[in-house]
C-alpha cells in the first residue's frame, strides 16, 4: 500500500511538472507571437513614439489618444520605460499636431491622479531646445 502512495504521488508530481512548463511554454510563444505582430504593425504603420515624461501617467495618456481614434501601445523594447508608439496610418506629419493636442490637453494627469502642470509636448523624432 505505501509503494502505491509513493508512485501516486509521483504521478501527481510529473502532472503537475508537465503543466507548468506547458504553461510556461505557451506563456512565452505568445509573448513572442504578440512582440511579432507589434514589429510587423510598426514596419507597415507610421508612428510616433512619444516618451512620456517622468510623472506623467502613461495611461492617461493611452486613454487619451485611444478616446480619439488612435491605436496606441507601449514599447516594451525601448530605452526608456515609458515610451508610447502612436500609430499615425495618415502619416505623422498629417497627425502630427492632433496628437500633441490631445496630449497636451486631455492626458495632463500625474500619477495621483492631479492635474500636471503644463508642459511642451515633444516626441521622440523632434529636436529639443536647450
Amino acid at each position: 500500500m505505501p509503494l502505491l502512495i509513493v508512485a501516486l504521488i509521483i504521478v501527481i508530481l510529473v502532472v503537475v511538472a508537465v503543466l507548468a512548463f506547458g504553461a510556461g511554454g505557451f506563456r512565452a510563444m505568445r509573448q513572442r507571437q504578440v512582440a511579432l505582430r507589434h514589429d510587423a504593425v510598426h514596419d507597415r504603420v507610421p508612428s510616433l513614439r512619444y516618451v512620456v515624461p517622468v510623472g506623467q501617467d502613461p495611461a492617461a495618456v493611452m486613454a487619451a489618444l485611444m478616446n480619439e481614434g488612435y491605436q496606441v501601445v507601449r514599447d516594451d523594447a525601448a530605452t526608456h520605460s515609458q515610451d508610447l508608439l502612436i500609430l499615425c496610418p495618415a502619416g505623422v506629419e498629417r497627425e502630427r499636431a492632433r496628437v500633441r493636442a490631445v496630449i497636451a490637453h486631455k492626458a495632463g494627469i500625474d500619477m495621483e491622479g492631479h492635474a500636471m502642470p503644463e508642459h511642451a509636448v515633444f516626441f521622440a523624432d523632434e529636436p529639443r531646445a536647450g
